[in-house]
């Protein structure tokens, strides 16, 4: 195992334990971080929903850059999904092209990252099915299972593409490990957690059990509302927002159309009588690490995130 890259994909998941407390329901003039830049930067609520993870150093997200070892010397990455997956094992410098936008939560290195184009060359090209089109513009591609599905299949696979297996499984086991401990420490097995997102084209989501966040809850052995334990979300209508009643409701929203969308749903009398907004226990949460595809760096903030809130709460 070539230890250096060992210890760098390991302390992934370290790195994001140590950011992002919860800020105070009111006053505090932190400046915010992206994805929240759209709102006022002294601004600690949306609605009546508690803003988390605003002190979250994006730059600080992934691991310390891999150093020498097996691992390829420059990396094409076709779908931007598997970024986060990268940005674990410390391979965030060799990314030379990628095939869309770079995840906010990774930071600024990936995002200076040029799109791929067709002259783009590589040690290696690594994409998923769901990026064909940018398959083929990266050339000879190792396609991998994409996250959406399961992202530690998902990760480990592109672990293996990249040449650092070992250090892939360090990854995983450090989140196993991390999951067990906070799960007992906040007794999650006695709390409901509601996950909703507000969509850019108007739709009020209460998310199943497929997405990053579901599997990361499960992990954590909360427990999902009755209407959430299915894999695919539920659309609630206007006035009627009880599929998302819990103890704790976690919001995202995605862009500004769904910020605004949410702000008509999240002031409303009908959402405002849930018992978790009387309780003051909703939190508004970074959308892209949340409910994008994601990988250990999405996993690990999600884990602290709800560690802290579930505890502040108690």
């Amino acid at each position: 195992m070539n230890r250096v890259g060992s210890s760098s994909a390991g302390a992934a998941i370290a790195t994001v334990a140590l950011v992002g407390t919860l800020l105070s329901a009111c006053g505090g003039q932190e400046p915010i971080q992206q994805p929240f830049a759209s709102i006022a930067t002294t601004t600690t609520r949306l609605a009546s929903a508690n803003i988390i993870g605003l002190d979250r150093k994006a730059d600080e997200a992934c691991a310390a850059p891999v150093t020498g070892g097996p691992a390829p010397a420059s990396i094409v990455v076709a779908d931007p999904d598997l970024l986060d997956g990268l940005c674990a094992l410390g391979l965030q410098n060799r990314v030379k092209a990628v095939g869309g936008a770079a995840p906010s939560y990774l930071g600024a290195t990936l995002a200076k990252v040029p799109q791929l184009g067709d002259d783009a060359r590589a040690e290696v090209s690594v994409g998923t099915a769901a990026s064909a089109d940018a398959n083929r513009r990266a050339g000879r591609t190792v396609v991998v299972p994409a996250p959406s599905g399961d992202w530690r299949r998902s990760f480990l696979a592109l672990a293996d593409a990249v040449r650092m297996p070992a250090e892939g499984r360090a990854v995983i086991d450090r989140y196993q490990r991390d999951v067990a401990d906070k799960s007992v420490k906040i007794d999650a097995i006695h709390t409901v957690v509601s996950l909703v997102r507000f969509t850019a084209d108007g739709k009020s989501l209460a998310e199943g059990t497929r997405g990053l966040a579901a599997q990361v809850l499960a992990d954590l052995d909360v427990v999902r509302p009755e209407a959430q334990r299915k894999p695919e979300p539920v659309e609630m209508p206007d006035a009627d927002y009880s599929a998302a009643e819990a103890d704790l409701i976690y919001v995202g929203y995605e862009g500004d159309k769904g910020r605004a969308s949410g702000m008509s749903v999240m002031t409303s009398t009908a959402w405002k009588d849930l018992r978790a907004v009387t309780a003051k226990r909703q939190f508004l949460v970074e959308d892209a690490a949340w409910f994008s595809a994601g990988g250990p760096v999405a996993a690990g903030i999600v884990v602290h995130d709800v560690a802290n809130t579930i505890k502040s709460t108690s």
